[in-house]
Parts: structure tokens; sequence; C-alpha cells
């Protein structure tokens, strides 16, 4: 389950495999992926910051939170 502090353009390649729906790609065990930001489609984010879970939070000026389900 991703965490609502994280942004919503943060994307790993797992982000689009179905076979990973039901797992954490965003936890800390998998600090081994490679995140992407989607507005970008780079390493870096708007704000030439670095993609990654623990980084991609509201703290950033290009942060976008995702929205609740309802």
């Amino acid at each position: 389950m991703t965490s609502l502090n994280q942004c919503h353009n943060l994307r790993t390649k797992k982000s689009y495999v179905p076979a990973f729906d039901n797992e954490d790609i965003y936890s800390s065990e998998q600090m081994n992926a490679q995140f992407f930001c989607l507005r970008t489609l780079l390493q870096t984010g708007l704000d030439d910051g670095p993609v990654c879970p623990d980084s991609c939070g509201s703290s950033r000026s290009c942060y976008q939170g995702l929205a609740p389900i309802s």
C-alpha cells in the first residue's frame, strides 16, 4: 500500500505490472528499484531533486498528493 504522503507522480516500472498490484512497491524493501517522476520521466523531479519514496513528499515544491480512495 502506498503512503498517502508520497507524491502522485512517483513511479517505478513495477507500477505497471499487474502481478504487483497487491505488493507495496514503494516500501523500504524495494530500494533497489529505480524510481522516476511521471511529470519529468526522469530520476529527478520538477524541482531537480532526486526521486525516491523517502524524498517525494509534501516538503517538495513539485509535490502532488494522492487522492483519497473512496
